[in-house]
């Protein structure tokens, strides 16, 4: 909740600064620098050895298919969101970051509250099991390489770096089961 709490705040100072053109200002700069921390430091930890999460195989077929599903529809999506910014020429880095900071706040209610991937393509309830559960910092991350800087490109590699730890370590995970789940964040979910 704190987590949330916090993404929100960013996201709305960044609509607000953005509103009153003041992005250009140590206050926009204050908001890169804290949005930057907060995720470079939330991926280093994921990359550290022995602190992540084990996931389920059960059933891969469908895991994967799911997994696929979800990347198309995040895809769309975000396709769509840029292709409509760029047409409207509006494509802009705090645009970009503004899409990137609405991802981070989406991806905390999805957590917490629903999960449209989970419930319309991976057909779960639990993020600790998730086929997805560490592609949501790639894709919060990835727009943001369209405007490169030292902090979109350190995001993106490090997003990138968190993905593909994700989708090597599957095979060797045993699947938990809830006696052995910390977040029981499943209890906020219908």
């Amino acid at each position: 909740m704190l987590k949330l709490a916090f993404r929100t705040v960013l996201l709305v100072a960044a609509v607000v600064l953005f509103a009153a053109d003041l992005f250009q200002t140590s206050l926009g700069d204050a908001l890169i620098l804290a949005f930057w921390t907060a995720l470079a430091a939330e991926m280093l930890h994921r990359l550290i050895p022995g602190k992540h999460y084990k996931k389920s195989i059960s059933n891969p077929a469908r895991l994967h298919k799911g997994a696929a599903l979800s990347a198309l529809a995040w895809l769309v999506i975000t396709a769509g969101v840029l292709l409509t910014l760029y047409f409207l020429d509006a494509l802009t880095p705090v645009a970009v970051l503004i899409i990137a900071l609405a991802y981070a706040v989406s991806d905390m209610i999805f957590i917490i509250f629903f999960c449209p991937f989970q419930k319309f393509f991976m057909k779960n309830r639990c993020c600790e099991t998730c086929r997805i559960h560490d592609w949501d910092y790639f894709m919060m991350c990835a727009p943001l390489i369209l405007f490169p800087s030292v902090f979109s490109i350190s995001l993106f590699v490090l997003s990138a770096a968190v993905l593909l730890r994700w989708e090597l370590s599957l095979p060797r995970d045993k699947s938990p089961n809830c006696k052995q789940c910390k977040s029981r964040l499943c209890h906020f979910k219908p």
